[in-house]
């Protein structure tokens, strides 16, 4: 019964790890945005939150009540919810994706948590639809990689940003575009 259960558990894990490694190399191939119906494996994976828990990400970045923050390429708002509880109710926290399937993920979360001071944006990001000097935080949390306009999607990132803003960026190692630490100095 023992060997049984760990044939399976070693299966299953076995199986986990070959589709996220295949969905990695696929994704390096096309130089795509994660697609919303691998979001379960990839955004939303309990893998994930151990090693991206958004609440230690939040305390990371230093979000407070009251700030306004960009998550930019939001995915499906695992982040962008922990930030709005953080903000409070006189806060704000944008939710910006390109995909509109992953956008329509983030509102019916939102709603189902009542998170109010969500707003969520459709739009890429070299073409983010604020005003300047509009928020305290741009968040940019296994995005680079993805995104093929990466210079103009930096601009627009400090454009929004108010004066003293935080850009904070950083990449998931198990994500299927891994860029390491030296190459994302490089594109700051």
């Amino acid at each position: 019964m023992l060997r049984r259960i760990t044939q399976s558990f070693v299966f299953s894990l076995g199986a986990m790890i070959g589709a996220h490694f295949g969905a990695r190399l696929a994704l390096q191939a096309a130089h795509a945005p994660t697609p919303p119906q691998l979001s379960f494996l990839l955004l939303d994976s309990p893998f994930r939150r151990i090693y991206r828990d958004p609440v230690r990400t939040m305390d990371f970045v230093g979000v407070h009540r009251n700030a306004h923050l960009l998550d930019a390429g939001c995915g499906t708002g695992a982040h962008a919810l922990e930030a709005a509880t953080r903000v409070g109710p006189n806060g704000r926290v944008y939710a910006l994706d390109m995909q509109a399937n992953m956008i329509n993920t983030v509102a019916r979360r939102v709603e189902s948590q009542h998170a109010s001071n969500v707003v969520t944006l459709l739009a890429p990001l070299h073409r983010i639809p604020l005003p300047a000097n509009c928020v305290d935080c741009v968040m940019l949390i296994s995005v680079l990689p993805e995104v093929n306009r990466r210079k103009a999607a930096l601009a627009e990132a400090r454009r929004v940003l108010k004066p003293g803003g935080a850009l904070v960026a950083g990449e998931d190692v198990f994500a299927p575009v891994y860029a390491r630490p030296a190459t994302m100095r490089k594109w700051l």
